[in-house]
């Protein structure tokens, strides 16, 4: 009797549930509930997405799809198509890539070499390192007067580390 008593006394049907006039009523009107569920639906992609979730858009990675839509600048020999939109995607998720034990161990990154995200990688490449600082000195020599202004600013920048230190 103890059990039933408890269920009992959590149900919405009390013992004096015959002598109201008026059923309960949901406080919740429709467009209320539509908007709640428009609200929940906007947190997944939906069913033909299986159900891919938002993703929360960190420093790091709002870095990495910079360097993503900036492709075509870090590799001028090859051809990306241009990017529909400037806003950063909203459904999307980002993996590892996992290295098959089938594959020659020479063709796979030391543990050393991983980095946790794509800007790290590309900042320790040193090949990366080469061409981007020979693009520097061909800007530079194509505009003096741009190449002044640098200078001048690389200078004040080092007085300042000198005097910090």
């Amino acid at each position: 009797m103890d059990a039933v008593d408890a269920l009992l006394s959590q149900s919405v049907l009390k013992p004096g549930f015959q002598k109201n006039y008026k059923v309960p009523v949901n406080e919740k009107s429709s467009k209320i509930i539509k908007r709640i569920k428009q609200k929940e639906e906007a947190k997944t992609k939906g069913k033909g997405w299986f159900n891919l979730p938002a993703t929360k858009l960190t420093d790091n990675i709002r870095h990495d799809l910079d360097l993503i839509r900036m492709r075509s600048a870090l590799d001028t020999k090859r051809f990306y198509k241009k990017n529909e939109t400037e806003a950063y995607p909203k459904y999307f998720q980002v993996g590892t890539v996992v290295d098959s034990p089938f594959e020659c161990k020479s063709g796979r990154l030391t543990n050393k070499e991983r980095k946790r995200t794509m800007v790290d990688e590309l900042l320790a490449d040193a090949e990366f390192k080469q061409t981007t600082k020979k693009r520097y000195k061909n800007i530079l020599m194509a505009n003096p007067k741009m190449a002044s202004k640098i200078r001048k600013e690389n200078r004040k920048m080092n007085k300042l580390k000198k005097k910090r230190k």
